[in-house]
């Protein structure tokens, strides 16, 4: 009889046992910890640093526009020279400023003509100035060497009072017509008048405390 073969199929191969994941020690866990931490704590202050420099870049490009110093805050500003003693303030009314100037609308007038004469005030100070420019104040006078033809307060109704803030450069003016005629303190009655055929007057204005300089002009 022949030898009959092995049946049936071969030992199946026995499973791999899984790796095991090395474990790592405390030490070693306790560094990368740290290394975490301190990696960190970098990036942080980087992004802070880089929040400082942006935030500065900010700040300068603000001030320059603004066209004002670093005292606009109030914490970086340089100490001012103090005010020279017999100095004024720059917000106080310099009355050395306040001007007064006369003049008439013509330098000759005919014999039907009459002077149209202006009282002007000007503040030519750094400050702006109140100033009481009513007719309380205004004052016209023709004179003719040492004789006074005419004063506009002789013969005056209801002066009133007019404050007016000029500032620097500003100015305020007043007319009247002068109808060539004498008057006197307290509008005594005049029987002469005014010689023609060219003669010579000369017109002062005054506001308040403030007088022009003489003009002169002729009737003919």
């Amino acid at each position: 009889m022949g030898t009959t073969g092995k049946t049936g199929k071969g030992k199946a191969s026995s499973p791999k046992p899984a790796r095991k994941t090395p474990r790592v020690s405390p030490k070693v866990m306790r560094r990368r910890r740290v290394m975490a931490v301190v990696i960190a704590l970098l990036v942080i202050g980087g992004l802070v640093a880089a929040g400082l420099y942006i935030a500065s870049l900010f700040g300068t490009s603000a001030t320059n526009d603004a066209g004002t110093d670093q005292g606009a805050s109030g914490s970086s500003a340089a100490p001012k020279d103090a005010a020279k003693p017999g100095t004024a303030p720059s917000a106080v009314c310099d009355e050395a400023g306040i001007k007064v100037s006369a003049a008439v609308n013509k330098t000759s007038f005919g014999a039907e003509e009459q002077p149209v004469l202006t009282l002007r005030v000007t503040n030519s100070g750094k400050a702006p100035c109140d100033i009481n420019v009513g007719t309380s104040q205004m004052e016209y006078v023709i004179t003719s060497g040492e004789d006074i033809i005419y004063n506009s307060k002789n013969c005056q109704l209801d002066p009133t009072d007019l404050v007016k803030n000029l500032a620097p450069g500003a100015s305020e003016s007043a007319n009247m017509v002068w109808k060539v005629k004498r008057n006197a303190p307290d509008c005594a009655a005049v029987v002469s008048e005014p010689g023609r055929d060219g003669a010579t007057y000369a017109l002062v204005a005054t506001l308040g405390k403030w007088s022009s300089e003489k003009v002169t002009f002729t009737l003919q």
